[in-house]
């Protein structure tokens, strides 16, 4: 061990980086010892070997998934210098940097995220459930998170466009009753495009949601299959708004009109609800697509319209899969439900997940609560 300083009160030398005093190093040590943590192995093992060290443990998780995790690690993690320390050096800030460098390179926040929940840190758990490393130094690194790009919800007026400009569309009011799925049940797209008629059940008026589809590359090769949700708070039933009922029913209606068959089939899931083009089920990148078109499409007529006109513009801001999501939990928040049930309905093994959306407040919402003291006062 080495140290600029030997005890505590010692000053650490002009233009060196402050550290811990030798004196306080070796009570580490010693205090390691007594309590069984094996500092020398972890000083010698890398957080890429860890990595592959706990993978191999996972015993129950599925081939596609393990094999996916390897992936994700390799594409961001494996290269950059927090994949090649040692984990006894790896410190919160070593974390933290490394998200706040996928953030700038324009990662969503949620794929931030599910690299800290799903890799990161189970990985470093782990490790302290191996006396390798004493604590986690990944617990507590996305309190308070920001990243670069936030996830807005469409507002009402935005909401209303957009639905009536891909209603009216001949090329585009296909989708439609998917879009009106996604809002209405806020569920995440894989659970939507995994679907089955199955879990839909019209006499009764509920969704089922037990299982997501993924579309990813598998042993070097793009394909489909079926996970299971993360958590068991993932598991939910979920009851029907009428907007909900005649959207599924418009959409069996349009799966016969268009010849659209269930027989394509994932992991033994058949019978898919919402179907592409080529009668199989949507992908996350598919649908995205569609969206990005749709929304450019309106812009580009709604420019135009304008200037003839000589009106002011009503342009979209930019629509993903996870806004659509995003704006079916603010309208549901919006309406003054209760947070635990909105927690439910999300999905979410956490209630500061679901708070989130309360917390976020505009000025169209500040309005509406505003004229309810005229009735209290």
């Amino acid at each position: 061990m080495y140290s600029w300083k030997l005890v505590p009160a010692d000053r650490t030398p002009a233009g060196k980086r402050d550290d811990l005093s030798l004196r306080e190093k070796e009570k580490a040590i010693e205090r390691d010892a007594d309590d069984g943590i094996d500092t020398a192995r972890a000083a010698k093992m890398s957080f890429n070997s860890l990595f592959q060290m706990y993978l191999g443990t996972k015993g129950k998780i599925k081939d596609k998934s393990r094999e996916k995790y390897k992936q994700l690690w390799i594409l961001h993690v494996e290269g950059s210098s927090l994949g090649q320390m040692s984990i006894s050096a790896i410190k919160k800030v070593h974390i933290q940097k490394f998200y706040s460098e996928l953030s700038r390179e324009g990662y969503a926040d949620a794929t931030i995220r599910m690299y800290h929940n799903n890799l990161i840190m189970p990985a470093l758990e782990f490790a302290v459930d191996n006396d390798l490393i004493r604590k986690n130094p990944a617990k507590g690194c996305l309190e308070g998170y920001e990243g670069i790009r936030k996830r807005e919800a469409l507002t009402r007026r935005e909401q209303q466009v957009f639905l009536d400009f891909v209603k009216s569309n001949s090329s585009y009011r296909v989708y439609l009753p998917m879009i009106l799925v996604m809002i209405g049940t806020a569920c995440r797209i894989g659970e939507v495009c995994g679907l089955t008629w199955s879990d839909v059940d019209m006499k009764g008026r509920t969704v089922n949601i037990n299982h997501q589809l993924s579309y990813e590359k598998v042993n070097g090769q793009a394909a489909y299959y079926i996970t299971t949700p993360k958590t068991e708070s993932g598991n939910r039933v979920l009851p029907m708004t009428d907007q909900v009922y005649r959207a599924f029913a418009e959409q069996k209606k349009l799966n016969r009109t268009l010849g659209k068959n269930g027989f394509y089939e994932v992991d033994g899931y058949r019978n898919f609800v919402f179907l592409n083009a080529n009668g199989r089920p949507f992908t996350v990148s598919l649908f995205n697509a569609a969206l990005g078109r749709m929304v450019k499409r309106y812009n580009e007529i709604e420019t135009e319209a304008a200037r003839r006109e000589k009106r002011e513009l009503v342009l979209l801001p930019h629509i993903s899969n996870h806004i659509l999501r995003h704006t079916g939990c603010t309208r549901m928040a919006e309406s003054g439900m209760d947070p635990k049930v909105l927690q439910t309905i999300m999905g979410h093994s956490d209630i500061a997940v679901t708070m989130r959306i309360y917390n976020h407040v505009d000025q169209e919402r500040i309005e509406r609560e505003m004229k309810k003291m005229e009735y209290a006062i």
